[in-house]
Order: C-alpha cells, then sequence, then structure tokens
C-alpha cells in the first residue's frame, strides 16, 4: 500500500458517482413479452459526485433515509463494488482493486447480513479466522480475550451462533471483525433490532475500541442514539449527494429551543400557528407512541421568542404542564430534509 504521512487523510473521496442499470417491467403479458422482445433499461443514480476526506482515528456517522446510498458508499469504500466515475482511496490504495495488505487493514460489518458460520460455536468461527489472516496464537487469544471481555461474552463462545439472541450474534459479529485489528472499519446499521440494554453495551464497546486502538471508523444508522453518542463527524446524505458535513452540533442552532406544551384543548397546527407565530413546521404533535397524554405540543422556536409563545398560548388556551426539551438530532435532521437545505 502506499505509504501515508502521519498527518494524511487515511480515506479520500473525489467526485463519487455510482449508477446502476435494470431493466424496466410493466405489468401484465404485454410487459412480459416487452422484457423478451425490446427490454428497456432504466438508470439509478446511487451516488453523485460526492467528495470528503477522513482523518485517521476518527469516528465518523453516515446517516440519510433509506435508498440515500450509504451502503453503496460503503461498499465502494470496502472494496466490493467500483465507482463509476470518481475516484477513492483508503489507506493510500484503490479499494477495488483490493490487495492484500489492505484487505489485512479493513473490516465491514452489516447489522443485516451473519457473516460467521451459523453451525459452528463461536469461538471455532474465530478460529477459522484466525488461519485466514495468519494471526499467531498468542496474539489471537490476547484479542479474543479483550474483546470478549469488553463485549461481556465469554461464557458464550462454545455455544453455536444459531443458538445465540440477535444482540449476542451481533456482538459475535463485531469480535469476527475485528479479530485481525483493522485499521479502518465500516459499519452498516450495526444495531438495527436490538434492544435498548444491547444497543448501549454494543455503543459503550464501540467507543471504547475507537478510543483504545485509534481505528477509524465509519458508522450507517437510523438510530439517531448511535450518532450523537459516538460520532464527532456527521456526513448527510440525500439521494445520493452529500448536503452536511460536519459535527452533529452544527445541525443544532445554538439559539434554538423546544417548548413543550400539553393543553386542555386541541387546537389545529394552523390554529396554534396563528397564535403563536411560529410556523406550522416548527410545531410537532407527540405520538401515542411516547406514552404522553393527548395534546402533548413541541414547539421549535429561538429562545427569546417563548415568552411571547407561551402568554400568547396562555390567552387563549389552558395550559396544563410546560418545559424546555433538549433538540433531539433525529428532528433536526428531518426538518433539514424537509427544507431541503
Amino acid at each position: 500500500m502506499t505509504s501515508l504521512t502521519q498527518n494524511s487523510p487515511i480515506i479520500r473521496v473525489h467526485q463519487i458517482s455510482r449508477s446502476f442499470s435494470s431493466v424496466k417491467k410493466t405489468e401484465g403479458l404485454k410487459g412480459a413479452l416487452g422484457l423478451l422482445l425490446k427490454p428497456e433499461r432504466q438508470t439509478h443514480e446511487a451516488l453523485k459526485k460526492v467528495s470528503f476526506e477522513i482523518e485517521s482515528g476518527a469516528f465518523v456517522g453516515l446517516i440519510g433515509a433509506n435508498g440515500a446510498g450509504k451502503t453503496t458508499l460503503l461498499k465502494i469504500l470496502s472494496g466490493l463494488i467500483p465507482p463509476t466515475s470518481g475516484e477513492a482511496q483508503v489507506l493510500g490504495v484503490n479499494p477495488f482493486e483490493r490487495p492484500m495488505e489492505f484487505r489485512r487493514s479493513i473490516s465491514l460489518v452489516m447489522g443485516q447480513k451473519a457473516q460467521l458460520w451459523w453451525d459452528l460455536p463461536a469461538v471455532d468461527a474465530f478460529d477459522l479466522l484466525r488461519a485466514i489472516y495468519s494471526i499467531p496464537m498468542k496474539t489471537y487469544k490476547e484479542r479474543l480475550g479483550t474483546l470478549s471481555t469488553l463485549l461481556d461474552v465469554e461464557r458464550l463462545l462454545t455455544t453455536q451462533i444459531r443458538r445465540l439472541s440477535l444482540g449476542e450474534r451481533m456482538k459475535m459479529e463485531l469480535i469476527g471483525a475485528l479479530l485481525h485489528w483493522p485499521k479502518v472499519i465500516f459499519l452498516d446499521e450495526p444495531t438495527i433490532g436490538l434492544d435498548v440494554l444491547a444497543a448501549h453495551k454494543l455503543r459503550e464497546f464501540l467507543k471504547e475500541f475507537n478510543q483504545r486502538e485509534k481505528a477509524t471508523i465509519i458508522l450507517t444508522s437510523h438510530n439517531m442514539d448511535d450518532i450523537e453518542r459516538l460520532c464527532s463527524r456527521v456526513l448527510i446524505l440525500r439521494s445520493g449527494e452529500m448536503i452536511y458535513d460536519g459535527k452533529p452540533a452544527g445541525l443544532i442552532k445554538e439559539d434554538e429551543r423546544r417548548l413543550r406544551v400539553r393543553l386542555m384543548q386541541n387546537p389545529t397546527s394552523e390554529e396554534l400557528s396563528e397564535t403563536t407565530g411560529i410556523a406550522v413546521s416548527c410545531i410537532e404533535r407527540e405520538t401515542a407512541e411516547e406514552d404522553v397524554s393527548e395534546g402533548g405540543i413541541l414547539f421549535t422556536a429561538k429562545q427569546n421568542q417563548l415568552v411571547h409563545v407561551l402568554q400568547s398560548l396562555m390567552s387563549r388556551y389552558q395550559v396544563i404542564d410546560m418545559g424546555i426539551q433538549e433538540q433531539s438530532l433525529e428532528n433536526v435532521i428531518q426538518r433539514f430534509f424537509e427544507a431541503g437545505k
């Protein structure tokens, strides 16, 4: 691999685009015949001229809606697919060339795809990986002990993978992906389907591993807790385009606050907007899943507007309770998308 200087970015992406071609099919017999006689092809652009650089040891969140291009980007960076145009470099090499040293230095974990052998006990699967990566036995035992202790799965190492819970299997997948001590780790939805406790433990492990080993980690997730608690930088994709690259805190305006109010009445959002002067897009209603009484309303406003908003509400409605809430990154990103920024 090309040697990197101490200050060189470990990942460079310049004007990456990736498109996929598929056959367009219409319904019915006519559509089926058309596939045989005169197939019509359509092109989908998964990524559109994406550029960024990542320094060694960074923990970066890659987020966006389904179909935004997150997994496609990770597959390009890990060398599974080439870009249609543009250039990517990871550890100083073109990922799609996949030289042996490069493959020994990266890892890709996909939360929705099992990569270990289900019929084997975890320890046997790890022993196979030890042989594949030519890890010295002493080093292998030290690493396995460290990882299994950090993830609290020592007692499960002799259990068949298929007999483990989803959270336990995900922990084993992580151990298998990290045994060769990669310099760059790509994590695609690692906490998907996990309960709150399992997801918390997995996050704590990733945070500690990043800090202890200085591994560079790119994480995709729909769980905003993953992003807020782990990542110092966020990349946001929308329909294949990079629309934000910066700190998570940069998405939240410093002077904005969320006022939570519960009313005796149940006015419409339009009526609330007319009363308070707050745009309808900045008024949210809490749902039943959040286990709050009917009428819970969230107003996003500047700090100097809060008194006016509350006074306006009290002049027209009966306020049961109120309070100031922290903005969640999830809601901020949702508004970010809707605003088309």
